[in-house]
């Protein structure tokens, strides 16, 4: 294990600003790929708009996320020693390799879903979002684009890897109580992956339906997105009845029940609940509020776990 928790009752930060917003990106990401994959592989009218947007996010949140993480390290030209030298006996290497893997293959995705349409919708002049649907469909993959849906496959697995892993990686330090909480008090059973991958998903969806606002109908990613938020405010519910409350409490409680709870959750809830079938002008805020709770609830996590004792 190559994670040692050094902070003492003087509440030490050991990780900052900056790994809370790399954890936050990288689960921004892995949702934004899946969701642009997931509907490239099953999807049938596949909206190409909205996978253009999940297919863009991607590289770009973890190529930032990358770099802050390479600088909070303190040493960025050792970096690559984590991505070349895999340790699996260590959760830090294993996700970063992992993460690399990810990177090198949402590019890969990026790029061609941005050669897709003259691909192949070549000679076809599109006029609409639904005829540029309907001419992806009509017309066979051929060239590179033969490998846009194992692309896709494969991303798809390293983007789930990559959304539980930030939960691994505070989890790994069983010095914290509040990070290495169990789920549902089962023994080896880490209750932050589960909570990282429901809102890496949600956030990650929400920033792909920002970005094909457009789109003539979004109303069932809405719908998943409900079901999204209705399970993550489940497993905070679960959170806050297996810590101590002294973690709610103090200089941190605003942030969580402001910004995580009422801000991420609820407030999109309702909006989203009042909005599936009508007023798509409620796409932006109610989206917009999940990535800034999504955002919170990493801060929360992070710091939570290292000010209180």
């Amino acid at each position: 294990m190559d994670i040692t928790w050094g902070a003492s009752a003087s509440h030490e930060i050991a990780w900052g600003g900056m790994i809370a917003v790399y954890l936050f990106l990288a689960g921004i990401a892995a949702g934004a790929f899946l969701t642009a994959a997931l509907t490239d592989l099953f999807g049938k009218n596949r909206p190409a708009k909205l996978i253009r947007a999940g297919a863009y996010i991607p590289p770009i949140a973890i190529v930032v996320g990358l770099l802050l993480l390479v600088f909070d390290l303190g040493r960025p030209l050792s970096f690559w020693k984590l991505i070349f030298n895999v340790n699996f006996g260590s959760v830090m290497s294993l996700g970063t390799f992992i993460i690399s893997f990810f990177t090198a293959v949402a590019l890969v995705y990026a790029y061609l879903i941005w050669t897709w349409p003259v691909a192949q919708a070549r000679g076809i002049q599109i006029t609409v979002a639904g005829v540029e649907a309907a001419a992806a469909r009509e017309v066979p993959a051929s060239g590179l684009q033969a490998l846009r849906k194992p692309v896709a496959v494969v991303g798809s697995l390293l983007a789930f890897g990559t959304a539980t892993y930030t939960g691994f990686l505070l989890s790994a330090v069983s010095t914290n109580t509040f990070w290495s909480v169990p789920f549902l008090g089962i023994s080896g059973v880490p209750f932050l992956p589960f909570l990282f991958l429901v809102s890496a998903i949600s956030t990650g969806l929400a920033a792909t339906l920002i970005g094909a606002i457009d789109c003539s109908d979004l109303t069932l990613y809405k719908k998943v997105d409900i079901i999204l938020l209705a399970i993550e405010i489940l497993l905070l519910i679960i959170l806050y009845t297996s810590v101590s409350s002294a973690f709610f409490q103090g200089g941190l409680a605003s942030l969580f029940w402001i910004g995580v709870v009422v801000i991420g959750l609820l407030m999109p809830l309702i909006l989203a609940i009042y909005g599936v079938s009508k007023h798509k002008n409620l796409v932006v805020p109610v989206c917009g509020m999940v990535v800034v709770g999504g955002l919170a609830l990493r801060y929360f996590v992070v710091y939570a776990g290292q000010m209180v004792r």
